[in-house]
């Protein structure tokens, strides 16, 4: 083999076949008294629902343009929840006191709702737009300026000033790292390259001051074997300390031995994220935990949260991608090296490759203001 191709296969990336893709994209913006004065007029603070008129009339105007666009799943939330979108082979939407969780096949379902309660007046709208596709990442740079196209006509329909609204790209490649082991034959090669690298090869222009971020989140099953790992003294005010810090270790270990520098390890029952900030910054809200992360940093070293008192379902790990982790081709290498790191942590766990599930999910975001 020249040595031409040998570095290119460095640079790609073999993913199992049965790898589940999904896309979507939300629009945020800051709900203010103007905007409720251009859309619905004066507010009658004393009704028993106030806001429910404004955001009947603007959802409305909302649908109407995802329709005249044929952009058939979209969903306006006015509740200020944190919205999160999953593959699942039944629809469903999942709320808790702070979260949205939409779950469906890109394929087979589509879907139109509002949410909001009348009675009270948001912080923030946001405005979803999931994909629905045969082939995701083909189409994705078509639903990304059909959106842009959709909130263009929307600002200019309610007279939001230009800049108010964030515009993020979400899209995902979720794979069990193990589905080999578990029979599961065919894989697809990847060379992850950046998501506007990807839309100006279909001549979809991004713009240049946009944010962009890439990770990798992996969750680790906390099963009876896994616990037995380590003694744990149920008596113990603090019991799963020697669990969880002897899980960190190990995570911190293969990191370092495949030369990942940004991860995390959380074990507390949140539900994390991982957004672009100047600094590196934990913020914790709920049911959330929120990692920021400056892709321009390449050492911000290993952030571990945990609730020593606590047993968890499952931990999750996260890699976190610098700019130096982007080559000519793009993450295809970093995602090799973080497999490469969750196998050398599966065999000090002991993992059971043909029986457990080691679930990748390998995250690209692009954000910028419309």
């Amino acid at each position: 083999m020249s040595i031409s191709r040998i570095r290119s296969s460095q640079h790609k990336v073999y993913i199992p076949a049965s790898v589940r893709e999904n896309q979507y994209l939300l629009a945020k913006f800051t709900l203010t008294d103007n905007l409720i004065k251009k859309v619905s007029g004066k507010i009658d603070e004393k009704a028993e629902q106030p806001y429910q008129d404004f955001y009947q009339k603007l959802s409305d105007i909302f649908f109407k343009i995802c329709h005249d666009l044929n952009i058939e799943s979209c969903h306006f939330v006015g509740n200020d929840k944190f919205t999160r979108v999953r593959y699942s082979p039944e629809k469903l939407t999942a709320q808790t006191d702070q979260q949205i969780v939409f779950l469906y096949n890109p394929r087979y379902h589509h879907s139109q709702n509002a949410y909001f309660d009348g009675s009270k007046k948001a912080r923030k709208i946001n405005l979803v737009f999931l994909t629905n596709s045969d082939d995701i990442r083909a189409d994705a740079p078509a639903l990304y300026e059909k959106v842009n196209k959709a909130i263009k006509q929307f600002i200019e329909q309610t007279g939001l000033a230009k800049g108010s609204v964030r515009l993020c790209d979400h899209q995902h490649l979720t794979y069990d790292l193990f589905a080999k082991e578990k029979g599961i034959s065919g894989t697809q090669t990847h060379k992850l390259r950046p998501i506007a690298v990807r839309y100006k090869a279909s001549n979809v222009e991004v713009a240049p001051e946009s944010d962009s971020l890439s990770y990798v989140t992996v969750e680790l099953p906390i099963s009876k074997r896994i616990k037995q790992l380590v003694e744990i003294d149920e008596t113990a005010s603090e019991p799963y300390n020697a669990l969880y810090n002897f899980i960190a270790d190990a995570f911190i270990h293969a990191a370092k031995q495949h030369n990942l520098n940004n991860g995390a390890v959380i074990a507390n029952g949140l539900v994390p994220f991982v957004r672009t900030s100047e600094d590196e910054i934990v913020v914790t809200n709920g049911e959330l935990q929120k990692l920021g992360y400056n892709p321009e940093k390449t050492n911000c070293g290993y952030t571990c949260k945990w609730s020593a008192d606590k047993l968890v379902d499952s931990a999750q790990l996260i890699f976190i991608a610098s700019n130096k982790n982007i080559t000519s081709h793009g993450h295809g290498k970093f995602l090799s090296q973080v497999e490469s790191a969750l196998r050398s942590m599966a065999e000090k766990l002991e993992y059971v490759n043909d029986k457990e599930e080691l679930k990748v999910r390998f995250h690209q975001h692009i954000a910028k203001n419309i």
